[in-house]
């Protein structure tokens, strides 16, 4: 859900614009509807907002200056302005200020319907880009461990977040919350909002779940932002909600990313390159997590699983005796003979040579 803020002087429009578009449907919540332009930078000063739907001729303060403003306040704001035909020469400055789009008067309610859809789209692809750069990072520290020179203790809170979500130690909640804000404290940075922020993020995107848009941290107003109590309420309750639905979904998720993980092995079991690492990468989660994962759902690693699967191909290969060992190896994705022969002399007990040779005892 992304939250809209109306503005425009004119009461009429105010009104249809809140009651006639079915905004939830669409995806987005009315955080605030002003009459002006002051208004609504007393409201971006207190709540969050992903798009600006204004007027574009307003008294005393016109609505691209309103943009001016609202984008000084929050950058990644989307725009969206209202104007009469006799406006449009605001376009050239509209443009300039990266306006996503018009809606001309008299207003059409399918035709505002269709552009908000658009943008809900691309405000999903812009979170689903993000995300995916969340993985990466998250996935860059997990494998580095500790900084210890790092600023604060972010870094390793993450790692000791994750392994206790991981390891459904839910009852330990309240006491890393204790231990991080303390942690925090001592290290005299009091930015605690940005902290806690970062670390329910990067546990949230290794989970694989679209959590931070429920977080409590994000509805907080901006006089509560230093209320170091208020900030640890809300870290505690965020810990929660991230407990919960990994305890209603964990179990669901685990198997279809795992499933998943399984047809792309059977369908590209003959790349030589194949790894958990590209599979993970092609899926949009992390290596850690489809690890884990995976044992979890089939009661093997995923390179056991790729090894049964590539050997399992091999044998049946051999078995209609069209190929020479090297060129099974090559279609099984083993980079040489000897590998390939090691390998199928491990599982089944035999070389290949000799289970051809067998095969033809068998048919004599």
């Amino acid at each position: 859900m992304y939250n809209v803020l109306i503005v425009d002087d004119e009461i009429m429009i105010r009104r249809g614009l809140s009651k006639i578009i079915q905004w939830e449907q669409l995806g987005f919540y009315i955080v605030g509807i002003a009459g002006n332009a002051k208004e609504a930078l007393d409201i971006l000063e207190e709540e969050i907002v992903d798009v600006l739907l204004t007027d574009i001729s307003m008294p005393e303060i016109s609505g691209l200056e309103l943009i001016r403003q609202a984008k000084k306040r929050q950058p990644q704001i989307k725009t969206v302005v209202i104007s009469g035909y006799s406006e449009f020469d605001y376009a050239i400055e509209a443009i300039k200020l990266k306006v996503e789009n018009y809606i001309l008067k008299p207003l059409d309610p399918e035709k505002i319907t269709n552009l908000f859809r658009e943008l809900k789209e691309r405000l999903d692809e812009e979170k689903k880009n993000a995300q995916k750069e969340w993985y990466l990072q998250s996935e860059y520290k997990m494998l580095r461990g500790v900084d210890s020179q790092g600023k604060g203790c972010d870094d390793e809170y993450e790692i000791q977040l994750i392994k206790m979500l991981e390891e459904g130690r839910y009852q330990e909640i309240d006491k890393f919350t204790e231990d991080f804000f303390k942690a925090m404290d001592n290290a005299g940075d009091k930015d605690f909002r940005n902290y806690c922020l970062r670390v329910l993020r990067s546990a949230s995107l290794y989970f694989h779940l679209e959590m931070p848009p429920l977080f409590h941290m994000y509805r907080l107003k901006k006089n509560q932002m230093e209320d170091i109590k208020i900030i640890r309420d809300c870290f505690r309750k965020d810990l929660e909600l991230l407990s919960v639905h990994l305890r209603a979904g964990a179990e669901s998720t685990s198997i279809q990313v795992s499933s998943q993980a399984r047809q792309y092995v059977e369908q590209h079991y003959m790349d030589k390159n194949l790894s958990l690492r590209q599979v993970a990468d092609q899926l949009g989660v992390s290596y850690g997590y489809l690890s884990v994962a995976f044992s979890k759902t089939y009661g093997e690693s995923f390179k056991g699983y790729l090894t049964s699967v590539r050997l399992e191909k091999a044998r049946e290969l051999l078995m209609n005796r069209k190929y020479k060992i090297y060129e099974i190896a090559d279609m099984t994705g083993y980079g040489s003979s000897r590998y390939f022969t090691d390998a199928f002399k491990r599982r089944y007990g035999i070389a290949p040579v000799d289970y051809i040779s067998r095969l033809g005892r068998g048919n004599g």
